[in-house]
Order: C-alpha cells, then sequence, then structure tokens
C-alpha cells in the first residue's frame, strides 16, 4: 500500500502596499503571486494569517481569503481582524473546500476597512491557506 501526505500548504507574506485598491469602496485585495496555487482537486481545510504589522488608519480591517469571483470562498469566518498583530484564521466554508479539479487556482486576500481602503496606511501579514492534495500521482 502506498503512502501519501495529505495535507499540504501554500503561504506568502503580503504588505499592504501591494493590495490593489478598488477605488470608491473599503476592500484592498492581493493575488498570491504566480506560481502559489491551489493544485488542481485540492480540497481547502482553512487558513490563517500572521499579522507582523498592524493594518493601520482605518476604524476596522478584517480579512477574508478567497478567489477573484469570490472573495470568501475559503472563510467561514469572515470577520476575523488584522488591526491587532497575532495571529487569525478561518475554517474554509464546507461547500467551497474544494477547489476543482480543472484547473489550479490563485488564492486572493482581501482586507476590508471600515470606511475606505485609501485610509490603511500599514500593514504586513504572512497568510498560509491549508489543504488536502487529492490528485493521484
Amino acid at each position: 500500500m502506498k503512502m501519501r501526505m495529505i495535507k499540504s500548504l501554500v503561504s506568502q507574506e503580503l504588505d499592504h502596499a501591494a493590495f490593489t485598491y478598488e477605488t470608491g469602496t473599503a476592500l484592498g485585495n492581493i493575488d498570491f503571486t504566480t506560481g502559489l496555487v491551489l493544485p488542481i482537486g485540492a480540497m481547502v481545510l482553512g487558513w490563517k494569517a500572521v499579522v507582523s504589522e498592524i493594518f493601520t488608519g482605518d476604524t476596522t480591517a478584517v480579512v477574508q481569503v478567497g478567489t477573484a469571483g469570490d472573495v470568501n470562498k475559503y472563510s467561514a469566518n469572515v470577520a476575523q481582524s488584522c488591526l491587532t498583530t497575532g495571529t487569525v484564521g478561518s475554517l474554509a466554508l464546507a461547500e467551497d473546500s474544494v477547489t476543482g479539479f480543472a484547473s489550479a487556482i490563485l488564492p486572493r486576500v482581501t482586507v476590508t476597512g471600515g470606511n475606505d481602503w485609501g485610509s490603511i496606511t500599514s500593514g504586513k501579514m504572512v497568510v498560509t491557506l491549508y489543504y488536502i492534495d487529492t490528485k493521484d500521482d
């Protein structure tokens, strides 16, 4: 019987200055670097964010992890604050945990401010997604 590792991860450090500001909204988002993708057939378990520099300049800043078309796809808990240093995270939504079997998925991290993303002046965190690799070798 062949033994397989069932857990994997993809991780990246993200700086607020690299986020895309969705003008006129409270949203800032960033996609993981090309190559840091969830592989074909990945079953996402959840994610964590280790905030090393607080996201300052607004009354709130919450982080969600998903995709370009679904910003909270992997965030059952959409109220994880990055206004303080420390570790926050969420399990994946059960119905959205399988990313798809046709192509790899590029994760997107979205931070939502209280008023306007343009008022957020700093912030840095390492976001890690945990998944089971279901692809057969």
